[in-house]
């Protein structure tokens, strides 16, 4: 195998990562020191639900329907919104006694176990049900320079699922059931990611599979269109792949599709793109050619700013994508554009870029527009455009315009932590009495494994959720209606999210970010001085 691709495989689980892991997607590079795990009192929960029964969403079940889960006060929601109110209306919007798993005070309320429990499907016996963790063990690639300190996340998974078997009862009586199945970001072959596929669907016979620190099309569809078993994951999909999966691949980012049509509409209702000259500038990696052509161009077209020029870029099979490269930069400049489309990943953004400022374009003279494609919407992705290209590619990109869901910068302009993720802090620092570490979300070096526990919490909850509206005896039909009828969920800082049935990603309000260089926050990123600011400005997006 190549070293080239190695640094592919690399890339490609840190582009995945980046995009659902931070908290404030202020990732950092820097070691995590180690911290006390603090101890947190589980919530005393008085008149807890009497026992369930059928609840009419097609889970064969027997005995009366559970009561709804009460609480002692309302739910918080957000001390400020610094959204223009979105996230506040859709707190409110949000039913937070549906279910035992909706609480913001606690990770789960006790409730009854269901009657007459039944061996009702594979994986699913009267007392447990298995669920499974797929890890890219991100570890594998510190050697390589993409050491990333997430914290632990399958031990994240152990104390949260501990939480709800010791604490709640399980779900409706029964035990959760972890499995584990591991791939190496050095080797995400076919071969690799079905051998963990195998672990957690054949082996384990999971019912529901999750994932938090990456994966790609291969994983998602050796477990939802393979085996037939949900996936839940973080990771920004194409949208024919989710729909392979008829309703079992659930994603708390957008599709690739959905992101690349929201940043159009976004910057033409913003203006950016009035009187420019437009340029669609893309690597030939797989899977991106088919998403630039297939859906960024088309939105274009359709909003009436075609673009003069679609270049690609050749990647030669490998990470870095500069095969050409002179050339295309060199018709952007006899072309005269002022705009730039340019999905590149990591490692070839800032040549990109570089190769612009040496060929003459001046800062101010042209616009960069970027979606959570490739994962520049994120602190980390897009610092390297300073840390690789230099200072004139960093002052070239400052001002770049960005769309996303992501609440970037968010713990530079407020003290409070969204109470959906100060509750999995302390749940995870206290699961149990033996819990994990306490992170501070507010610091630089916290803020990423902080992230990673709002992710896990939030895709923990979404499992245990189906399963529970699944009904006493969930069927994979029961587990489908489920998802389909799931509306509002809970995101890592508790983005406006839903589930209607696994055709879309789950975000749909987004927002305008700028990359500033020097960074316009007090506390820049890194010691390069970027840092990606948030307008706050939300719109729906696209569905």
């Amino acid at each position: 195998m190549s070293r080239r691709h190695i640094q592919l495989m690399i890339i490609a689980c840190v582009f995945a990562l980046v995009a659902t892991a931070c908290a404030g997607e202020s990732t950092s590079t820097e070691e995590s020191p180690s911290t006390t795990a603090a101890e947190a009192e589980s919530p005393e929960v008085t008149d807890p639900p009497p026992e369930g029964g059928d609840d009419g969403d097609g889970g064969d079940s027997g005995g009366e329907e559970p009561a709804e889960p009460t609480e002692s006060e309302a739910e918080p929601a957000f001390a400020e919104d610094f959204h223009g109110g979105v996230f506040a209306d859709f707190q409110a919007s949000f039913d937070r006694n549906s279910d035992p798993f909706t609480s913001l005070e606690a990770l789960c309320l006790p409730h009854e176990a269901a009657a007459d429990r039944t061996d009702s499907m594979r994986g699913i016996t009267a007392d447990t049900i298995e669920v499974g963790h797929m890890r890219n063990k991100l570890e594998d690639a510190v050697a390589l320079g993409f050491g990333i300190p997430v914290g632990d996340p399958h031990e994240m998974f152990e104390l949260f699922i501990g939480y709800i078997n010791e604490e709640c009862g399980g779900i409706r009586g029964r035990q959760l059931e972890l499995s584990l199945g591991e791939f190496s970001p050095l080797d995400q072959s076919a071969e690799a990611l079905t051998s963990a596929c195998l672990a957690v669907t054949e082996d384990a016979a999971s019912v529901v599979v999750m994932n938090s620190t990456g994966y790609n099309a291969t994983g998602a569809l050796c477990v939802a269109e393979e085996h037939e078993t949900v996936m839940i994951g973080g990771t920004g999909l194409a949208s024919d792949i989710i729909e392979r999966g008829e309703g079992r691949i659930l994603s708390t980012q957008q599709t690739l599709g959905q992101a690349s049509k929201n940043l159009v509409n976004k910057a033409v209702a913003d203006g950016i793109l009035d009187g420019t000259k437009i340029a669609v500038v893309y690597p030939d990696t797989p899977g991106i050619p088919e998403v630039v052509e297939g859906e960024l161009i088309p939105a274009l077209d359709a909003a009436g700013f075609s673009p003069a020029v679609t270049e690609v870029v050749g990647c030669d099979g490998g990470t870095v994508c500069a095969a050409g490269l002179v050339e295309v930069v060199g018709k952007l400049k006899g072309e005269e554009i002022t705009a730039v489309f340019a999905p590149f990943n990591i490692l070839s953004l800032p040549g990109f870029v570089q190769e612009m400022a040496t060929q003459g374009f001046a800062p101010g003279e042209v616009t960069f527009l970027q979606s959570n494609f490739n994962s520049q919407a994120g602190d980390l992705v897009s610092s390297k455009v300073a840390a690789n290209g230099g200072v004139a590619a960093a002052e070239l990109y400052n001002g770049a315009y960005i769309v996303d869901s992501a609440y970037t910068g968010l713990h530079n302009v407020t003290d409070t932590v969204p109470p959906f993720n100060q509750m999995c802090l302390d749940t995870y620092a206290g699961a149990g009495g033996n819990g994990g570490a306490m992170y501070d979300y507010f610091s630089q070096v916290d803020n990423t494994p902080a992230g990673m526990v709002g992710s896990v919490c939030s895709q923990i909850r979404l499992m245990a959720r189906i399963l529970y509206h699944a009904g006493d005896n969930p069927t994979p039909e029961s587990i489908l209606e489920a998802i389909k009828n799931m509306g509002p969920i809970d995101i890592s800082g508790m983005l406006p999210g839903k589930v209607d049935g696994g055709t879309n990603g789950a975000e749909f309000w987004v927002q305008s970010l700028r990359w500033t260089f020097p960074c316009e926050y007090p506390e820049p990123y890194d010691e390069n001085d970027t840092c990606i600011v948030s307008s706050g400005d939300y719109t729906e997006g696209v569905n």
